[in-house]
């Protein structure tokens, strides 16, 4: 199949492909489940909305995967393809018996049917996964008013490269890079901004997990993005207290792609409240092996560029119909920036995930043996 195939042109046909797929591994034999957690936002046609889990094997083995996408809405069109992509190609495995998959299809729906990053709440779900919401980056007040500037954006905007250098240069590349990233938790308005407290999706989730991997003991967990690094490279990101037994196995699997979280090495930066370290936080039982796979898609400045230009119109346009919010060129920017219009592009990322997929499970078979 080519690698258009695998990618959807919205979040329901995306949804109905997932479904489809899973039910088709279903007739081959292989011992399937699917979840559906509904959520109480809608989507443009008062659509209802849904985080669709599918569990493909034994939920009661010791072993499992954990492949989620779509945390950060309109990257979930490229998680959706890989999660498509690598479904079809279990179809020609044999049925799963030793272990468990569990596909998170897409974490957060709102963001990728209204192409934002965030929810409905403008809550970004990869801030939001923890115990107690408070606070901000000690240099984010420093940048506040560049980063949300409270007005409605324009297309040619040379303030932005005006006001960006002269932070740079004043604070460093790796500090602004660190406060704009990082997660705030007093600026609902902002960017980046994680929650008062746990939102409905990231709860629906981490209940799930507990009421159903009654038996479960290692968890092989990915997470897949896009937006940072080269275009099409994948870095595989892991946290920087990460054991160094963790370390060494997952070198030895992902070589010079793993890096970890540090603001100083590669594309990454710390984050607070993001899926991997709540997952370990709220469920400490299991044993953890946790990586985000991220594709790079533009340069960071062109990036960040868009999500700042979306959340201003977002948040002080004076239009309420949310459908022509939706079609706003900012809007269409950001969809285009974490969704590249690329075959090549599409190919490399199709590749990638499948790689890196079946490392996982090449892993876990040998911990079975």
């Amino acid at each position: 199949m080519s690698a258009s195939h695998f990618f959807s042109n919205d979040y329901f046909q995306a949804r109905n492909k997932f479904v489809k797929t899973i039910n088709e591994l279903k007739d081959l034999g292989n011992q399937v489940r699917h979840d559906e957690l509904i959520l109480d936002c809608k989507g443009p046609n008062q659509e209802d909305l849904s985080i669709d889990i599918a569990t493909i094997g034994s939920i009661d083995s010791d072993n499992l995967i954990l492949y989620s996408s779509g945390i950060h809405g309109v990257e979930g069109f490229a998680g959706s393809a890989i999660q498509l992509s690598v479904l079809e190609q279990l179809k020609g495995e044999s049925p799963i018996t030793d272990y468990c998959l569990v596909f998170i299809h897409i974490i957060n729906p709102y963001g990728m049917v209204w192409h934002r990053r965030v929810n409905e709440k403008n809550v970004d779900l990869n801030r939001n996964f923890l115990k107690v919401h408070q606070g901000e980056p000690e240099g984010y007040e420093k940048i506040n008013l560049f980063v949300n500037p409270q007005t409605i954006p324009s297309k040619i905007d040379f303030m932005f490269w005006l006001e960006g250098v002269n932070l740079i240069l004043k604070y460093g590349f790796t500090n602004v890079k660190q406060w704009i990233a990082q997660g705030q938790y007093t600026r609902p308005m902002s960017l980046q901004y994680g929650g008062n407290k746990l939102e409905q999706g990231p709860e629906l989730i981490l209940d799930w997990l507990k009421n159903n991997l009654i038996k479960t003991k290692n968890i092989f967990a990915i997470d897949l993005h896009t937006g940072l690094g080269p275009s099409g490279y994948d870095t595989i990101l892991i946290q920087e207290d990460i054991k160094e037994k963790d370390y060494q196995t997952l070198q030895s699997m992902f070589g010079s792609h793993l890096t970890q979280l540090d603001p100083t090495k590669g594309v990454g930066y710390r984050v607070t409240g993001d899926i991997h370290s709540g997952f370990v936080s709220f469920l400490p039982n299991f044993n953890w092996l946790c990586i985000t796979q991220e594709f790079g898609t533009f340069n960071p400045v062109k990036v960040f560029k868009s999500l700042r230009a979306e959340n201003k119109w977002t948040q002080y346009n004076k239009n309420c119909d949310k459908i022509y919010l939706k079609r706003h060129w900012s809007r269409r920017n950001l969809l285009r920036i974490f969704n590249p219009k690329s075959i090549k592009w599409q190919k490399r990322l199709l590749d990638r995930g499948n790689k890196v997929f079946f490392k996982a499970i090449d892993h876990i078979n040998f911990n079975i043996k």
